[in-house]
């Protein structure tokens, strides 16, 4: 079965947009998984625990053959691929991927949670989705990505960062 999956990047440690365009290339890489869209890159404030450095966030859209726990399996050895420390919750991180949609499907495992439970209330999760899916639904909250921007109480930064948009193209 073939469904279409959105993936969340994140990184604020280290070359943060390396980070990001390798776990990118290695899904890209991978024979049961197709790139069909990558947003641009945004810089963002950290959200949850704010003493930290900024990150870089972006947002892809894949074609998966890959079933839900698999997918979860891959992102995970992705990221230490990428050399991923474990650390607290909200905390500096390497590379981050988050599995933001798979499907239409509302997965509530405790190893996966799908609609991402978070991704409503993050600007630098939003903005990414706003600009390679704009009226996508969320399947639980039943609105558009567009509509759960525009009345997103997120106070965070998010900008387009063109020096890592550059480098992408």
């Amino acid at each position: 079965m073939i469904e279409t999956v959105v993936l969340g990047f994140g990184s604020n440690i280290g070359n943060r947009l390396y980070n990001i365009n390798s776990a990118i290339k290695v899904l890209s890489l991978n024979r049961d998984l197709n790139l069909l869209s990558l947003s641009s890159v945004y810089e963002t404030e950290p959200w949850g625990f704010k003493e930290q450095r900024n990150f870089l966030n972006c947002a892809a859209v894949f074609l998966s053959r890959l079933s839900p726990s698999d997918l979860i399996k891959l992102t995970g050895k992705t990221e230490k691929l990428a050399g991923r420390i474990k650390r607290d919750k909200w905390k500096a991180r390497e590379i981050d991927i988050d599995v933001l949609f798979y499907g239409n499907k509302v997965i509530n495992k405790r190893s996966l949670k799908v609609p991402h439970p978070f991704l409503h209330v993050r600007n630098f999760v939003l903005a990414p989705l706003v600009e390679i899916m704009p009226g996508l639904i969320h399947p639980v909250l039943k609105k558009t990505i567009l509509e759960l921007n525009a009345i997103s109480k997120d106070t965070g930064l998010v900008k387009a960062n063109k020096k890592a948009n550059k480098a992408q193209n």
